[in-house]
């Protein structure tokens, strides 16, 4: 921390830099690398359903196919065929009890899927019943066929595709039903063609196929699609279920897995990672290529930066160390010389401390002149202000002089001009009572009457019980006037402008309405935005609602209305005077 002390300001702003940087640019990849876990973990749903619906259909597809090889074993016919062949008759017996368990064969298998290549049942005698495609196995691969089925004791056993038949193999042994000896009687096999079952039930092509299915280390579809080195990489993963990203062929690969409850076998989806992601590491390389280079810029305009303050701080000490010495006349003339100056708060400092200089000179050298013009300056403000009460008196003598040559229009137009200049410059009270600011209104439409005639239809609708309901002053007058200004100004005919009063959502609605022409929706956007500028100096609308607010509250405002060719509607929401209330 000591250390720290002694750096410069330029050191320290430098290293500042470098921490903000470093910050943002670890929270960038922080969210990088989140949202590729959360896409990652996208993709592996999308995979885990289409895993799910392929497995599901294929596993339903293997156990119907289970079911069928039940209903062989347990055929009536073909269980009396295969203990008669146990009693070594005749051959002509033998034939016959053959070809009855053929034509049994081909009654079960002739409305099976057609993915059943080939069915054989094998007798006591060693000799096979078969139906469909016909092939002969080795000897080698007939021993593990008769092996796996007299291991699974009557229960299904699986054989998988190999260089000698591209089939899956289901076998069983068959046994005696009845009488419920379970005698051993033969072995049924069945040869299924994975390939066409999972086209055909899974929805997969074989040649476009990202699904591998496994048993163990057997790689059961699509067969010799595969090379060792890539089946050999797909291993289950704990739990049955799952994600991974291997590295197989030299790239990346998304690696989804389900293994099937019923057979045991695995499903893979295989993806190219470099092929989904390849947008999104290219913009990751961007994105770090960008932070390097902005790394480098950064760092070059901090130097700048920190340099840019620490210049005019050095030269703001050796100024003072000149004032310092007291040599303020060679100060002054080095004072004189402009120079280029920043208006942040270094180069204002800068600034102000030359200008505290230069004033003290001046000070020193010209204060009794100054004074003489202060003084001199404040005669003149004082001649300059116009006492209000002068105006007043002036409005009161025109009055009585129109009253005396019985110009009562010019009268009336005086007392309310009057009226109006005095509430707009008392500065007493900022809210009023409803009764005054009505009283406004009615002096200010008093004058304008006089000016319009029958051109202005005024109406004014305040109900007395809410005389008493507090409102910024000058609320509804600069309403009016704009209503005038907008609504009857531009038009010929007479002009309806109403201001009418009632209770509206637990507040006090007071409406100024005019039947003009009206504003396109665009133009009333404009005016609650505040685009639109009043006309003169007059008291827009925000301002009202600005005024309100502030009195009262944000649940309090203005609301405006209007429709082209239809009039304008501005409705001012105020408290509701409570019962009692003065």
């Amino acid at each position: 921390m000591t250390a720290y002390r002694k750096l410069s300001i330029k050191m320290k702003m430098f290293l500042m830099i470098m921490l903000m940087m470093g910050l943002v640019i670890t929270l960038a990849f922080s969210s990088l690398y989140y949202t590729y876990s959360i896409y990652d973990k996208q993709l592996y749903d999308q995979s885990s359903r289409l895993l799910n619906l392929s497995s599901t259909t294929v596993d339903m597809e293997l156990k119907r196919l289970e079911a069928m090889s039940l209903n062989i074993l347990s055929d009536f016919e073909i269980q009396q065929s295969l203990k008669a062949l146990l009693r070594d008759d005749t051959e002509y017996s033998d034939y016959i009890a053959r070809k009855k368990m053929t034509d049994r064969l081909w009654e079960h298998i002739s409305g099976a899927a057609r993915y059943v290549q080939s069915v054989h049942l094998v007798d006591s005698q060693g000799r096979v019943s078969k139906y469909g495609e016909a092939l002969s196995f080795s000897e080698e691969k007939y021993a593990r066929m008769i092996r796996a089925a007299v291991e699974g004791k009557g229960a299904v056993q699986w054989l998988y595709p190999d260089d000698s038949d591209p089939m899956l193999i289901m076998v069983r042994e068959v046994r005696v039903y009845e009488p419920l000896t379970l005698e051993p009687i033969g072995i049924l096999f069945l040869r299924i063609n994975i390939e066409r079952l999972v086209e055909e039930y899974g929805g997969i092509v074989s040649q476009s196929s990202d699904i591998v299915l496994k048993a163990g280390s057997e790689v059961v579809y699509p067969y010799r699609q595969l090379s060792k080195e890539v089946a050999d990489e797909l291993q289950p993963l704990p739990g049955g279920f799952g994600y991974e990203i291997l590295q197989m062929d030299g790239g990346a690969v998304f690696l989804s897995q389900r293994q099937s409850a019923y057979t045991g076998w695995v499903y893979y989806n295989m993806a190219s990672y470099h092929e989904i992601f390849e947008r999104i590491v290219w913009l990751k390389n961007l994105l770090i290529a960008v932070y390097l280079v902005a790394i480098v810029i950064v760092l070059a305009l901090g130097m700048a930066f920190a340099r840019s303050l620490t210049r005019p701080i050095r030269q703001l000490i050796g100024q003072m160390k000149e004032v310092q010495y007291g040599d303020l006349d060679s100060m002054d003339a080095s004072l004189a010389v402009p120079i280029k100056q920043h208006m942040d708060e270094v180069g204002l400092l800068q600034r102000t401390y030359r200008m505290m200089i230069m004033r003290i000179n001046t000070l020193i050298k010209e204060n009794y002149a100054n004074q003489l013009i202060i003084k001199e300056t404040e005669f003149k403000a004082l001649q300059a202000q116009i006492n209000p009460h002068f105006l007043y008196n002036a409005l009161d003598s025109v009055h009585w002089l129109a009253k005396k040559n019985q110009q009562e229009q010019i009268s009336s137009m005086v007392v309310s001009l009057g009226y109006l200049l005095r509430a707009s410059i008392s500065l007493k009270q900022n809210v009023i009572a409803m009764a005054e600011e009505l009283e406004i209104v009615k002096h200010y439409i008093t004058i304008q009457t006089y000016r319009f005639r029958h051109r202005l239809d005024f109406h004014l609708d305040v109900p007395e019980m809410y005389y008493n309901a507090l409102i910024p002053k000058l609320t509804l007058q600069p309403l009016l006037e704009n209503a005038i200004q907008y609504g009857l100004e531009p038009q010929v005919e007479p002009c309806l402008i109403r201001i009418y009063a009632t209770p509206l959502e637990g507040k006090l609605a007071v409406v100024v309405e005019d039947h003009g022409q009206g504003m396109e929706e665009e133009t009333v956007r404009r005016v609650l935005s505040g685009e639109v500028k009043t006309r003169g100096t007059g008291i827009g609308l925000l301002n009202i609602r600005d005024r309100i607010r502030l009195a009262f509250g944000e649940e309090y405002g203005v609301r405006l209305e209007s429709k082209a060719g239809s009039g304008t509607k501005v409705t001012v929401l105020l408290p509701l005077p409570q019962e009692g209330e003065r």
